[in-house]
């Protein structure tokens, strides 16, 4: 878990700095990030997606059988609650820039997308920082939670490995 949000937290503080230190103006930036835009996005969101599944097999939300059973345990485990949240967070925010990563990656095919979207660059550049920041906030929760053992004893995906059996014909 401590790996996949490092890996997550490193590569959105990568990207935002990449960012806003390349601060050129609009045609320069889109005909240099584009080849970029999809692969980055790509890989954000599967980065994000691993520790938000990670983040929740800590918290042992996947095998709770009732409702309070999931309260209790993030009312027992704030820090938990709060890294599960900004990862929740970073995911949506992923998915919300999907369609801007989308024209950013097609600049070279269609440029006639970008002509009075100076608005979407800057919109962008703003809801990555807020990415980064959930990421790199949450990757220091879990951080902490593992230093200091404020987390449960066990782990479901590792506990209930035995029940996942290959088909047999």
């Amino acid at each position: 878990a401590v790996v996949s949000t490092q890996s997550t937290g490193g590569f959105a503080a990568w990207q935002t700095l990449q960012i806003y230190i390349e601060n050129k103006p609009h045609p320069e930036f889109l005909a240099e990030y584009k080849s970029l835009a999809w692969p980055a996005a790509s890989a954000y969101f599967i980065c994000t997606a691993i520790c938000t599944v990670s983040s929740l097999d800590i918290l042992e939300v996947a095998l709770t059988h009732s409702k309070d059973d999931v309260l209790g345990g993030l009312l027992r485990f704030p820090t938990h609650t709060l890294t599960v949240s900004f990862y929740v967070l970073a995911l949506i925010l992923t998915c919300g820039l999907a369609s801007i990563d989308d024209k950013l990656s097609l600049y070279s095919i269609n440029s006639t997308l970008w002509e009075d979207a100076a608005g979407d660059i800057e919109m962008w550049k703003i809801i990555n920082t807020l990415r980064m920041v959930f990421s790199v906030l949450g990757f220091l929760l879990l951080c902490y939670c593992f230093l200091f053992s404020v987390r449960p004893t066990k782990r479901v995906v590792r506990k209930n490995t035995h029940i996942i059996t290959p088909y047999r014909s």
